[in-house]
């Protein structure tokens, strides 16, 4: 189905990437892996769902042909709804975030970190997150902040000790 590659990346002292995360106690774990990054993009999907359903609800449409559609009476005022545009800005927000962590996920494996390490940044970053969408919707400030503090935190990690393993290696 995919292309399948038998070049191995190896480290300094030999042994393939694979082997090491084996090693480490990451590859073990592919199924939690596969399980967060499933409830990540569910969790994006289910945020811009909501914010469908509330422009609905709402009926909150800008477009003059959904007008027709969507509402019971025309509105002479053609702006975004306040609470549909809290929703955009979620959704904004988790793409801006969370794509970039699940894209790192794998490179970041292949640094060799520490099992516990790794398992506490991507576990930190999934919890924060669904955090954070919570508190957005709840407007619960300032665990909002925190929760997108903590989250970018995680993925900042990562990126440092990928650059550190880059310089080192």
């Amino acid at each position: 189905m995919f292309p399948v590659t038998t070049r191995k990346l190896w480290s300094h002292d030999g042994r393939s990437a694979t082997r090491r995360i084996r090693q480490n106690g990451i590859y073990p774990t592919p199924r939690i892996q596969r399980l967060r990054n499933l409830w990540l993009v569910l969790k994006m999907l289910i945020v811009g769902h909501i914010t469908g359903f509330i422009r609905i609800k709402r009926e909150a449409v800008l477009n003059p042909e959904d007008v027709k559609t969507f509402r019971s009476s025309k509105a002479e005022s053609m702006q975004e709804d306040p609470v549909v545009a809290r929703g955009l800005r979620a959704h904004r927000n988790d793409l801006e975030s969370t794509l970039p962590f699940l894209a790192i996920g794998l490179p970041y494996l292949l640094t060799d970190p520490s099992a516990s390490t790794a398992s506490g940044l991507f576990i930190g970053f999934t919890v924060f997150r669904t955090l954070f969408s919570v508190c957005y919707f709840l407007a619960a400030q300032p665990w909002r902040s925190l929760s997108f503090l903590l989250g970018e935190l995680c993925v900042l990690v990562m990126l440092g000790q990928m650059l550190l393993w880059g310089f080192s290696h």
